[in-house]
């Protein structure tokens, strides 16, 4: 969008922002101990097998490598380091907790996406340059990232209802009567912002290929569906897992159509592949063969979890 070459500032971007979500979990796995232990008992034995103090290590070295980058790009990306430090530490940190917040949690969360696209767009030829723009699109589109990705993270903490409920998290799943009622709310927050996309390409002339895309509304409600009728705690954690896919193809369909191109299909695949990969290696905790785990296969360290009190 912001019509800037492949050089090495984009590539120093993409490692920046995949250091960001690296040192993210990595900040999230120690940090939510306890309610892991009941939502996604795999995870406890994966951390267990990497290491607490690994992950503290990969957390800060990840924000320490980020800042070099961010200076050696722009004062618009080291600023945006400065916002990065706050999302990484503040959404599970035992201080700010903002995950715990309705509203505020969700908002962070989306920021794992929207904030990548505010970075790519504010990519100039300079060092102190920031782009101009002559329409509004770029907002818009950032706003419609914003909140695909907050009905996104209401659906993610729906498998995790139990979990965060006993851990006293107050997210907008945890805050409803049921499980039940918290996966009605997320499939229709989920088929409102798959189904308005086609309505943006309309109303903000986006090119109108782009318009294609929102036929993964299809698979995304298809999904919910099988969320509004699931009934346990793997079949909650297999929706998330669909999910995950439906929201990587759908970026992928979104770059490809906006900049058809080998290299925008290539990305697209990539992506793609990665997540294969981490399912059937089983180093993504929500892989399938850790969902099937039961709480007694895996124990919180004493002293674990964000109060400490475990």
């Amino acid at each position: 969008m912001a019509d800037h070459g492949f050089d090495l500032v984009v590539v120093l971007g993409i490692v920046f922002h995949v250091l960001a979500p690296l040192a993210a979990n990595a900040h999230n796995a120690v940090t939510d101990l306890v309610e892991d232990g009941k939502n996604v008992p795999g995870r406890l034995k994966l951390v267990e097998t990497a290491g607490e103090q690994l992950l503290q290590r990969i957390v800060y070295a990840s924000l320490g490598l980020m800042l070099v980058l961010s200076l050696m790009m722009s004062l618009a990306q080291s600023i945006i380091w400065v916002f990065s430090v706050f999302l990484v530490l503040g959404y599970s940190s035992p201080r700010f907790r903002l995950k715990g917040r309705p509203v505020t949690g969700m908002a962070v969360f989306a920021m794992a996406v929207t904030e990548p696209f505010i970075a790519g767009a504010l990519l100039g030829d300079s060092w102190w340059e920031i782009p101009q723009y002559d329409s509004y699109q770029p907002v818009a589109l950032g706003a419609f990232l914003f909140f695909w990705y907050f009905a996104k993270g209401i659906m993610k903490n729906v498998p995790d209802y139990a979990g965060d409920k006993a851990a006293g998290l107050r997210t907008i799943p945890a805050l409803m009567s049921s499980q039940r009622s918290a996966a009605w709310a997320a499939a229709i927050a989920t088929t409102l912002v798959y189904a308005a996309f086609p309505v943006l390409v309309l109303v903000t002339g986006l090119p109108d290929r782009l318009a294609y895309v929102g036929l993964m509304t299809l698979p995304a409600v298809a999904n919910m569906i099988s969320m509004v009728r699931a009934r346990t705690q793997l079949e909650y954690n297999l929706v998330g897992q669909r999910d995950m896919y439906v929201s990587v193809v759908f970026l992928g369909l979104l770059l490809f159509a906006w900049r058809p191109s080998v290299g925008s299909a290539l990305i697209g695949l990539l992506a793609l592949a990665v997540m294969v990969w981490t399912d059937v290696s089983g180093r993504d905790s929500r892989a399938s063969r850790h969902l099937d785990r039961t709480e007694s296969e895996v124990s919180i360290p004493v002293g674990g979890g964000p109060n400490g009190d475990q």
